[in-house]
């Protein structure tokens, strides 16, 4: 067996494939109550099935991330206070395949059997798989500091979380590609720092522009992503981003460690005036008189500073509201109290599963994996 690596999924997006890739629907008759029912399996059988097969039967440590139903309300909620009368009927995701209830359906009974096989599945109300993957990434790389991260997913937005420790598989039609044979995955691309330049500026939403590593993030900033509903600034041109590229890259700018996801700076502050609490006064005041005040992402105050030597103070203020739109598990406060989040905080161990146990669990729904890894 191969060296180890973790395996954290998007696993939305084989459900799509699942659901929307034009699958036979597959479904199993199981007795619940003493009574027949009718299970639709097309979403599981297809999960599990790549599930197992990328963590080598459980061998590697695994983690799944699902999206909830409404995951992005607190996103869309944010970005809603920057709408005007020309724009309002666009939303974050707005553009998106509607998913049903039985879509959803399919998912929760995928992570239902795999948290009974012990497979470490992250589902949050008002969090989205995104928001999950970083936090879980954030987390093994401080649980498995020297072993490989592979990020398995169709959403180029997980692409900023490209480094020397974490590759992105991403989706492809046409291309295969991995460092090596044991870890390559059928239509997928495997990102890295050494292939990201080329095989970024190949896709559409890229083309012609230039895509230095770990720039996609400045593209988004600046250029917007209508497939996620986030507007650029006005006549960004391609033309315009190609020439602060090039200013940025001659001044010798370091993207690398520059244009990154990151967590909100934490204050705990006292509730009723949100005036900070000194260190020491903390442990003794009582939990119910304290709260925590999110701030700016270090990462974002650097990326300001970087980019206020090229562009003028209204770009600055665009990049500043976007990013913290599309910053990867934010903290949502400046919105309806209802819709309101804090920064997912992951609590379980990354570990990897035994692969016979999850066949006993899905035997009955008429499922069988390859038995490579049994």
């Amino acid at each position: 067996m191969s060296a180890k690596r973790v395996i954290i999924v998007d696993v939305m997006h084989l459900c799509y494939k699942a659901a929307f890739g034009g699958m036979p629907a597959l479904t199993a008759s199981v007795m619940m109550n003493g009574e027949y029912v009718t299970i639709p399996t097309t979403i599981p059988s297809f999960v599990i099935k790549r599930i197992f097969e990328w963590s080598k039967g459980g061998y590697y440590p695994t983690v799944v991330c699902f999206d909830s139903q409404g995951g992005n309300i607190s996103r869309n909620a944010y970005f809603a206070q920057f709408k005007t009368q020309d724009n309002d009927a666009k939303s974050y995701k707005g553009g998106r395949r509607g998913e049903d209830n039985l879509f959803y359906e399919g998912c929760d009974i995928t992570a239902r059997l795999m948290n009974q096989a012990g497979i470490c599945c992250l589902k949050g109300n008002r969090y989205e798989a995104d928001d999950l993957i970083k936090a879980a990434v954030d987390l093994a790389k401080k649980q498995y500091p020297d072993m490989p991260i592979d990020i398995i997913t169709g959403d180029a937005d997980l692409v900023p979380l490209v480094d020397e420790q974490v590759s992105v598989f991403l989706s492809s039609r046409k291309t295969t590609y991995a460092t090596s044979e044991d870890i390559e995955k059928r239509h997928y691309f495997q990102l890295t720092p050494d292939t990201y330049q080329e095989y970024m500026e190949s896709l559409t939403n890229y083309k012609n522009l230039v895509v230095p590593y770990n720039t996609v993030l400045l593209t988004k900033l600046l250029r917007g992503d209508k497939s996620d509903g986030i507007d650029g600034y006005p006549k960004f041109t391609p033309t315009k981003y190609k020439n602060l590229i090039w200013d940025m890259t001659q001044d010798g700018v370091d993207f690398e460690d520059t244009f990154r996801y990151d967590a909100p700076t934490e204050v705990i502050c006292y509730r009723d005036t949100e005036e900070p609490v000194p260190l020491e006064l903390i442990s003794s005041t009582p939990k119910e008189n304290l709260m925590i005040k999110y701030g700016e992402p270090p990462a974002l105050t650097r990326i300001c500073e970087v980019l206020s030597e090229y562009l003028d103070d209204d770009i600055i203020n665009h990049v500043r509201r976007v990013y913290n739109g599309i910053n990867l598990n934010m903290a949502y406060t400046n919105v309806p109290p209802e819709v309101r989040r804090r920064p997912a905080k992951i609590t379980v161990d990354i570990k990897g599963f035994d692969g016979h146990k999850l066949q006993e669990v899905i035997a009955s729904l008429r499922i069988n994996l390859p038995t490579k890894y049994l």
